[in-house]
């Protein structure tokens, strides 16, 4: 009778931490600029850091919000530039 006792309330606390994680993701999210995830999906994922920023994924984010030249993608070349740069112009 002891272990069933237990294992009702560790379910019920597991239960009751999966609401709180659940009201928490929904009120603390953060909303992001979709247009940074499409510029990340451009760019090559080498992650190489020649452009000046940790990763693509703040390359990115620095493009969008930051204005940042998008020609410092050296492993991306003239494909990843015009590439960007259409997606630029087609998203203003």
């Amino acid at each position: 009778m002891d272990i069933f006792m237990a294992i009702a309330i560790v379910t019920g606390l597991g239960f009751f931490a999966a609401v709180i994680l659940v009201f928490a993701s929904k009120v603390m999210a953060v909303e992001e600029d979709p247009r940074i995830t499409e510029v990340n999906e451009i760019l090559p994922g080498a992650n190489c850091g020649a452009c000046g920023y940790a990763g693509c994924t703040d390359y990115a984010r620095a493009i969008i919000e930051d204005d940042v030249d998008i020609t410092l993608c050296k492993p991306g070349r003239d494909k990843v530039i015009n590439e960007i740069k259409e997606y630029l112009a087609a998203s203003a």
